[in-house]
């Protein structure tokens, strides 16, 4: 059986579900970090996508403890240190299986985009 899962108050780029659960497995759809009218570094671009997502899961009865595959989408190749620091911060233990891509984004403000695979 297939749910789809949207949260109130995080927009989306789309016509897609914030999130696709499936038997025991939730799907979210790529987040990024970057906020309207204000310019934001990396950092607060990976911090505000990785909020969206425990928001998401949560609306699923989820959380990131229960990650089990990490995709992250950079425009700059020069923040991957960066990036794994923050990784680091969100799964001190045990981390999730993880891929990690330098990539172009329809906007220019997008520095990063998240997606993830997690379980109930």
């Amino acid at each position: 059986m297939k749910e789809t899962v949207n949260v109130d108050g995080i927009a989306k780029g789309g016509p897609y579900s914030h999130a696709v659960v499936v038997d025991n497995l939730i799907f979210v759809s790529g987040q990024t970090g970057q906020v309207q009218g204000k310019e934001t570094n990396f950092t607060e671009q990976f911090e505000n996508a990785m909020k969206k997502i425990s928001a998401i899961l949560k609306e699923c009865g989820s959380s990131l403890e229960k990650c089990a595959k990490f995709c992250v989408y950079m425009a700059r190749s020069e923040d991957f240190q960066k990036m794994n620091e923050l990784f680091g911060k969100y799964f001190p233990n045990n981390p999730p299986a993880r891929t990690t891509l330098v990539a172009g984004f329809v906007l220019p403000e997008i520095l990063v985009e998240i997606d993830i695979i997690a379980s109930k």
